[in-house]
């Protein structure tokens, strides 16, 4: 603040300092506490708060709901058949495949649709077996819980499939093949993991039961097993066991 002369004589105030704006000293006193703001507004204390499971799938809870496919490879066993005296000899396990999909409607149920087949050799004479299937399943699912309630990302499921089979037997001479097809029933126990929030590992046990009404050997067809069936291959309408490993995921979790 400095003090002038008027062109009357007056002496007054000048206010020129009193627009001046901050000095430099002044500036580079603040500097400091300007840094710190800003490094704060910055900081990763902001994000460290934990992600919600659909901005981050590989730490989020499982979704357990939406549009599921799945896919399983194992081996298939011979089953002795529940009906006509199916029995198995030696054998080499051979291949069980299921792929399938369909909409999980909660933690609790879902529904779909699979085509299955196993491949596997009843022994004797034969040299291969196929079996192939298409079903529609219901499943009832139960979410495991730890004893203080918290997830275990697993879940336990137990489904029944419906459908339709067709059970190819080959021979090694004459009849050159036996074949059957009709009703196909599909239990299956499955444990599921959920490795991430929208992807499962696990493992499936199913057998195949075939509640067929049509049966050939070669190009004759009857309604049943009888005496038209020669007697090295009377006991041989066997079916099939899967154990398989079983990866599934949620292609639209956020549905």
């Amino acid at each position: 603040m400095s003090w002038v002369v008027a062109e009357h004589g007056r002496v007054t105030r000048s206010d020129r300092s009193s627009r001046r704006g901050p000095t430099r000293a002044q500036l580079a006193a603040l500097a400091p506490a300007l840094a710190l703001l800003l490094g704060l507004s910055w900081s990763p204390v902001a994000a460290a708060q934990p992600p919600q499971p659909r901005e981050s799938p590989r730490w989020g809870s499982p979704y357990r709901v939406g549009i599921v496919a799945d896919v399983s490879i194992g081996v298939a066993l011979c089953q002795p058949g529940l009906i006509f005296r199916g029995r198995c000899g030696a054998q080499v396990p051979g291949v069980g495949l299921r792929l399938g999909g369909g909409w999980r409607f909660g933690p609790h149920w879902q529904l779909s649709g699979a085509w299955v087949r196993q491949a596997h050799r009843p022994g004797g004479a034969f040299v291969s077996g196929t079996h192939d299937g298409a079903v529609l399943a219901v499943r009832g699912i139960v979410p495991l819980a730890r004893p203080d309630g918290r997830d275990t990302r697993l879940d336990l499921g137990f489904e029944l499939g419906l459908g339709w089979s067709q059970r190819r037997l080959v021979v090694d001479g004459a009849p050159s093949q036996l074949q059957s097809s009709g009703l196909l029933v599909r239990p299956a126990l499955i444990l599921d993991g959920w490795i991430l929030a929208d992807y499962a590992l696990g493992l499936e046990i199913a057998p195949h039961i075939n509640l067929h009404w049509r049966y050939c050997i070669d190009a004759d067809c009857e309604a049943r097993p009888g005496d038209w069936v020669p007697a090295p291959f009377d006991g041989r309408w066997v079916d099939g066991l899967t154990v398989s490993l079983r990866l599934s995921g949620l292609m639209f979790p956020r549905w």
